[in-house]
């Protein structure tokens, strides 16, 4: 991909010794970055448009990418490839053009030096970021997890899970669902065997499955039933169940002890996730896949889709746990979220599994965030 001056400079291979980012010395985020497919060639501007468009280059054959700050990169630029040059997308916020942000990934993709603000600054603004209530950005994590399935309802897999409905049936509620609304319609992508882990990537919004046959796809999110949600978390405590840490692991635990209560605790939540079932890493807003470490979630009014932006983050173990100190990360604005609602609002991909669990536990809280923003000339 970009074979002109865009991908002249690798960042793999340009940026060394006790200035690299952190990726490359610390297994944990890339332990959770599978194989990523490739986007496909970038596309040139669409023709015959009244306004000016964005247009990098033009490209060939797509090269595997082993650079996953790299990727984010050149999946940002497709995102903002296309696009009113001129046209402004957060009037909330950080207002800034299609153009400027593009000139900021290019500029980007030729970095040679350090990651760390102080290397930065000389060719970037950095614009702080932060929340109303806070001079500093309020984080929370999201998340794969993983669940057991089998193509075909069995004794141990009866849960189904539903693809997206006719349009007539596709604002039912989750009671009518589970009540079998849905049931003889040809609309099963899996069927699995936790009811909890399926609540668990619908809030998500993706899960990665291991079918009984070996196969293995990612199960993304298509649509819901337009209803609100509401944490089942919130109805056990409000209920005074003595749960002990409201974590989705421990809940699991304690309702796989308590069965009966299951079917009222998966009730009290309205909303119902339909799914698609893809080879693909679960796919963003802006239409890429996620990139663990990197990816988050913002609130576009403020943050436009196709920002890059440095955040202050805590350092981590092997198992998502923290190990003391912070690193700089480079963080791209590609996804949204209902829960992620103004400035200084971040939701950050942590990965697949059990360890991006406790990742996603453990960068909650409040972080500095720079938006970068090249400077003229």
């Amino acid at each position: 991909m970009l074979q002109r001056h865009l991908a002249t400079v690798l960042l793999a291979g340009t940026i060394t010794g006790s200035a690299a980012p952190s990726w490359a010395d610390a297994p944990l985020w890339e332990s959770w970055s599978q194989p990523y497919p490739q986007r496909g060639e970038f596309a040139p501007s669409r023709q015959g448009t009244l306004q000016p468009r964005l247009q990098l280059a033009t490209y060939s054959a797509p090269a595997p990418l082993s650079n996953p700050i790299q990727q984010g990169l050149l999946d940002l630029a497709h995102s903002l490839e296309g696009k009113s040059q001129w046209e402004r997308a957060a009037p909330l916020g950080n207002n800034i053009a299609n153009k400027t942000l593009m000139e900021t990934v290019k500029r980007l993709l030729t970095w040679q030096d350090s990651l760390e603000p102080a290397a930065l600054e000389r060719q970037f603004d950095l614009v702080s970021v932060s929340s109303k209530a806070d001079s500093k950005a309020q984080f929370t994590g999201y998340y794969t997890p993983v669940l057991q399935g089998s193509r075909t309802r069995t004794a141990q897999f009866n849960i189904p899970v539903y693809r997206t409905p006719p349009s007539n049936l596709r604002r039912l509620s989750h009671n009518e669902i589970a009540h079998g609304a849905l049931t003889g319609k040809g609309l099963e992508v899996a069927w699995v065997n936790n009811a909890y882990l399926l609540y668990i990537a619908q809030v998500q919004g993706a899960a990665r499955i291991y079918f009984t046959d070996g196969s293995v796809s990612t199960l993304d999110y298509a649509s819901d039933n337009g209803r609100e949600f509401k944490a089942i978390s919130t109805y056990l405590a409000a209920k005074g169940y003595k749960i002990g840490a409201l974590s989705h692991n421990n809940i699991n635990r304690w309702l796989l002890d308590h069965p009966a209560i299951l079917p009222d605790a998966l009730l009290s939540n309205p909303r119902y996730i339909f799914f698609n079932e893809t080879q693909e890493s679960p796919q963003t807003a802006s239409g890429h896949g996620v990139i663990p470490g990197h990816t988050i979630a913002v609130d576009s009014r403020y943050i436009p889709h196709g920002s890059v932006l440095l955040a202050e983050l805590p350092r981590l173990d092997a198992l998502g746990k923290r190990q003391g100190g912070t690193e700089w990360r480079i963080l791209f604005a590609q996804d949204h979220g209902r829960a992620i609602k103004g400035n200084g609002r971040f939701d950050l991909y942590t990965g697949v599994g059990g360890d991006a669990e406790s990742a996603a536990y453990s960068v909650t809280g409040l972080h500095r965030v720079f938006m970068l923003v090249r400077k003229p000339g």
